[in-house]
């Protein structure tokens, strides 16, 4: 398999992580505000493969999610993007597929 197959789809295999977005959300401390929306965008280039131990890292993923200040669903709501970097390992499942085994992020 190819680096950028590899990247492509760890890139696909991060931005759809929902328990570290959830998260890093939770640990915004945003306060009586809630968000109902994220989104993250990252692109494959941004991520750099190491084959020999399965480890990777990545730069610049865009995490995007909303803040409800308002006293009624959608009165005020401000978007808002961070900048995130992490890294993490992969498993080869066969010689056309891996998966996202281990992911950290580093707001």
């Amino acid at each position: 398999m190819n680096i950028e197959n590899i990247q492509t789809q760890l890139a696909t295999q991060i931005m759809n992580h929902h328990k570290t977005w959830s998260n890093l959300l939770v640990n915004l401390e945003l306060g009586n505000e809630a968000s109902s929306y994220w989104d993250v965008t990252l692109e494959p280039t941004n991520i750099s493969v190491e084959l020999n131990n399965t480890f990777f890292t990545f730069k610049n993923a865009e995490f995007r999610f909303d803040i409800n200040s308002g006293v009624s669903y959608g009165d005020d709501v401000s978007i808002f993007t961070k900048q995130v970097s992490g890294k993490g390992s992969y498993q080869f499942i066969d010689d056309k597929t891996i998966h996202l085994t281990e992911l950290k992020i580093e707001a």
